[in-house]
């Protein structure tokens, strides 16, 4: 355990350990310059209310009921997954999340660690590059051949599609991309469909998935539509 702090507290990520209660024990240097709130700031506060991480929806994607932290908890791999937050001043950032468990002192009990980096330029990037593939996809003809069915509207949907519950934590655009992949859309398929780029689409798949606690489409498929013959491609 020792050994773990050492290193989470030389490394150029910014890095926090919580206990299983989710409080944070542990603020690194890194963390401090990246999101600007001293150690003694944060130390014992709830992760939730250190990170206040949200979707591209901007929706509350950290909770008390972390589904990312749960699993961690029970000591089950490694999870990676974008976040927008905000650092101590107000700025906007996006942050790229590695989480995996520490061996606690107590048998079968697992601390959290989080590493974070700043992708806000990476982000950027992106999207410009979905706002210029929006533009042109819809006009231009090339790479797609002379016999190709001409591509649905993104606001025609296919009949079969089932209706996302209300109740789960879903944005609307994610909802959109759970339903397309319940009609059984691959991701590039989705993405010509709304005129977004494939990176797009799997990021609010990734997002999907964490929400609903889920390890793969087919289980989120599961979550979103009991039993009913629903399914996708993976």
């Amino acid at each position: 355990m020792k050994q773990v702090s050492v290193m989470l507290q030389r490394t150029t990520d910014g890095a926090m350990l919580m206990n299983g209660d989710g409080n944070v024990i542990l603020w690194n240097k890194a963390a401090e310059r990246l999101l600007g709130f001293f150690a003694s700031e944060v130390i014992g506060r709830p992760c939730e209310e250190v990170m206040r991480g949200e979707t591209l929806a901007g929706h509350p994607f950290c909770s008390s009921s972390c589904a990312v932290g749960h699993r961690l908890g029970c000591g089950s791999g490694v999870r990676n997954f974008d976040i927008q937050t905000r650092t101590k001043n107000g700025k906007v950032i996006w942050l790229n999340v590695s989480s995996l468990p520490v061996p606690s002192r107590k048998p079968g009990r697992f601390l959290v660690a989080h590493l974070f980096r700043d992708i806000s330029a990476r982000q950027k990037v992106l999207g410009l590059a979905e706002e210029l593939y929006a533009v042109l996809a819809p006009t231009s003809g090339r790479n797609r051949p002379i016999s190709e069915t001409p591509r649905r509207a993104p606001d025609e949907r296919p009949d079969t599609m089932p209706t996302v519950p209300a109740l789960l934590p879903l944005s609307e655009r994610e909802r959109e991309i759970l339903r397309w992949l319940a009609a059984g859309k691959n991701g590039k398929e989705i993405a010509e469909a709304l005129c977004i780029s494939p990176v797009t689409v799997r990021n609010h798949i990734q997002h999907i998935l964490e929400k609903l606690g889920a390890h793969s489409r087919l289980q989120a498929l599961a979550i979103a539509f009991p039993p009913g013959g629903v399914s996708a491609r993976t």
